[in-house]
């Protein structure tokens, strides 16, 4: 009897992925961001003439949970598999017979990712994982060969996204016994930052004391399968101060605290993503002991959802600056600028009018004493002025007489 044993992919440095970034980021949450472009080739050098059946190749993203519950006599298995994506690009069809001569191939890919897709995430419960393969198969009795690598797909939240950026408190009285006041700067964090903890209470009963005060830095992952889930907790960062003392001026206990975020890889923490099958959360913890008048000790506890992720949402510098900032570089006639002085919208000084274009162009200090020189477009109807394209192809005539636009360097104030 004639055994028949399938053809195993090899892997081999003749054919290989050459990407050009493993490391993909998504902009924005998954409702804004507009996705992102994962780019590469497959090289494949050819020794001698090589017969190929195809050339393709996968992208895939997977998501998976897994766990026990209950004791060793009778545990309970808990698992759930989902497919996030999957993309096929075909370089050399099946129903084809091809012959490659010796030399480099090179086949160029583009393959686009929607910005709703979860983050990479390896938990002990559960993953988000991405990969992508590609497959050289071959006739009968020859070798195919396949290669694989894994790709990383992070989020970085916008800088517009302000419900991130700006200050987080909760306020209220609890068991009328004490008014609270816990805030944050911001809502969202990144690796090996400070978060300052600001606390601020009122004594509403006679007597009271603080004994305590502990803040914590917890961590939450859920993981969920069709029938059941499961959430684990863990204690990140925490801190403990034994004196808060009253403001005998204002008759509240006020002070602000300093809890660092761990590096990733000294705590392996994890970053919040939202997920089919996985969930991560962090929450900022506080309890306070009260010392009662009558010495038994009460605990006031409270929470503050927070955000950690790889880094802060991006640099100002890529957002347009407000009008009152970007108007200073604008070039004004001196009625404009009384009339603006007048309105309260801008201090006045000792200059009576603005500086002279010359004098800015030229780079010299600006005085007082600078004149304004006017322009032809001065007073005149705005569909008589040239277009900027006109502009510039006049921009060697002197400034006094010409009918050209400035450019946006020559009345630039820095």
């Amino acid at each position: 009897m004639l055994n028949v044993h399938p053809m195993h992919f090899t892997q081999s440095p003749e054919f290989r992925i050459q990407l050009e970034n493993d490391h993909l980021i998504l902009h924005g949450n998954s409702e804004e961001s507009a996705g992102t472009i994962l780019r590469g080739s497959v090289l494949f050098n050819c020794q001698d003439k090589t017969r190929v059946k195809s050339i393709k190749l996968k992208f895939s993203g997977m998501t998976s949970v897994s766990w026990c519950e209950g004791r060793k006599t009778n545990q309970k298995v808990f698992k759930a598999k989902r497919t996030i994506i999957e993309k096929e690009l075909i370089f050399l069809d099946i129903k084809k017979k091809h012959h490659l001569c010796q030399g480099q191939y090179k086949w160029d890919f583009e393959i686009p990712l929607p910005g709703n897709l979860p983050e990479t995430i390896h938990h002990e419960l559960g993953k988000v994982q991405y990969q992508l393969k590609a497959y050289c198969d071959r006739p009968k009795f020859s070798k195919d060969y396949m290669d694989e690598c894994s790709i990383r797909l992070s989020r970085h939240l916008l800088a517009s996204s302000v419900q991130y950026t700006q200050e987080v408190e909760i306020s209220n009285v609890w068991e009328n016994k004490v008014a609270y006041n816990i805030s944050i700067p911001s809502k969202i964090y990144s690796p090996n930052k400070i978060i300052p903890v600001s606390f601020d209470l009122l004594p509403l009963a006679p007597n009271l004391k603080i004994e305590s005060v502990v803040c914590s830095l917890k961590e939450y992952v859920t993981c969920a399968t069709s029938t059941h889930q499961k959430t684990t907790s863990r204690v990140l960062n925490f801190l403990r101060d034994d004196h808060f003392t009253l403001d005998p001026v204002t008759g509240r206990f006020t002070k602000t605290q300093v809890l660092i975020v761990p590096g990733q890889r000294d705590n392996r923490l994890h970053f919040d993503m939202r997920g089919e099958l996985i969930e991560i959360q962090h929450t900022l913890k506080f309890t306070v002991s009260l010392e009662n008048a009558d010495g038994h000790i009460s605990e006031l506890k409270a929470a503050i959802p927070m955000v950690i992720a790889p880094s802060l949402p991006e640099d100002e510098d890529d957002i347009l600056p407000p009008y009152q900032e970007n108007r200073r570089s604008i070039y004004y006639d001196p009625e404009t600028l009384a009339h603006m002085i007048a309105m309260g919208e801008v201090m006045p000084c000792s200059r009576s009018s603005p500086p002279s274009l010359s004098s800015i162009t030229s780079g010299s200090s600006i005085g007082c004493e600078d004149d304004v020189i006017p322009t032809r477009w001065m007073g005149m109807d705005i569909s008589t002025v040239p277009s900027y394209a006109t502009a510039l192809l006049a921009s060697n005539i002197p400034c006094a007489s010409s009918c050209s636009l400035p450019t946006y360097e020559s009345i630039t104030v820095y």
